[in-house]
């Protein structure tokens, strides 16, 4: 079993959308580097834009906001109905910031093959076209070890760039340096309240210092790029941070793969029956 098996999970097989769609490569890790290198094995079709599509939509709408799109779609006006409820960014940073935030929340839960406890943030942000602060992917595994429960928590950054660089490789590391806390453990608390208050109570009983100091806070950075993303990333990654998982997503032609995401997005939102 390798160090990022070990850490995150096994890369999932063809029976999932992420096998399908790419391969899988951890690379040996040394004393400042854990690298799992993803490389696109299948061509960007149909299948996959439209599962990113949807991925971005659950993202981003609550289920209150789709059922009401759905209920109104027949209603004089859906077009502006929907424009005043828009959740889907316009800007082209914040897209790319956004589907790869999503991408790194989706691979972690379908390498450990599990529903995380987690808060989709996106559909919380009152200004869809500018980026919300705070730590781009936080989930919490709670599980009953020996007949004690624990939680282990899932800390990611995830950055988009066309073409790699060292700084970027940097930025993503640097923040994700051996002393980083969770930012937004205390707002997941409570909006897992809002709905489950009994595991909510579970989860505020739990100090996130402790849970680091047990070796139970796990590190995932992710840089969606091209081809390069791999190679630049060995040459620059260094981190003294013993629980980060480096993960790099290599395509063709990324910022096609993001606006055709989009582009079919807006295309499903704009006929919520189909969704």
């Amino acid at each position: 079993m390798t160090k990022q098996e070990i850490l995150i999970g096994e890369h999932p097989d063809n029976s999932k959308q992420f096998g399908k769609w790419l391969s899988a490569n951890d690379i040996t890790p040394t004393d400042t580097k854990c690298h799992r290198e993803l490389k696109e094995v299948n061509v960007q079709d149909d299948e996959l834009i439209e599962w990113m599509a949807r991925k971005l939509i659950k993202h981003h709408y609550t289920d209150f906001r789709l059922r009401k799109l759905k209920e109104k779609f027949g209603s004089l006006g859906f077009t502006r109905y929907a424009a005043q409820h828009k959740k889907l960014p316009s800007v082209d940073k914040v897209k790319k910031g956004n589907a790869t935030e999503i991408i790194l929340t989706d691979y972690i839960q379908t390498v450990l093959d599990k529903e995380l406890i987690k808060v989709f943030k996106l559909k919380y942000n009152p200004n869809v076209d500018q980026a919300i602060k705070g730590d781009d992917t936080l989930m919490v595994d709670l599980f009953e070890e020996k007949g004690t429960e624990k939680i282990r928590i899932y800390l990611g950054e995830a950055k988009f760039r066309k073409t790699p660089s060292k700084k970027v490789v940097q930025d993503i590391t640097n923040s994700l340096s051996k002393d980083t806390l969770p930012l937004s453990y205390t707002f997941l608390v409570e909006e897992t309240a809002k709905t489950n208050e009994l595991l909510a109570e579970k989860l505020d009983d739990f100090i996130v210092q402790d849970i680091k100091d047990r070796g139970d806070l796990i590190y995932t950075g992710l840089l969606l790029s091209n081809e390069q993303a791999s190679e630049i990333v060995e040459e620059h990654l260094s981190s003294e941070n013993d629980k980060l998982v480096f993960i790099s997503i290599g395509i063709d032609n990324p910022e096609n793969f993001i606006y055709s995401a989009f582009a079919k997005a807006e295309e499903l939102i704009s006929n919520p029956h189909e969704l």
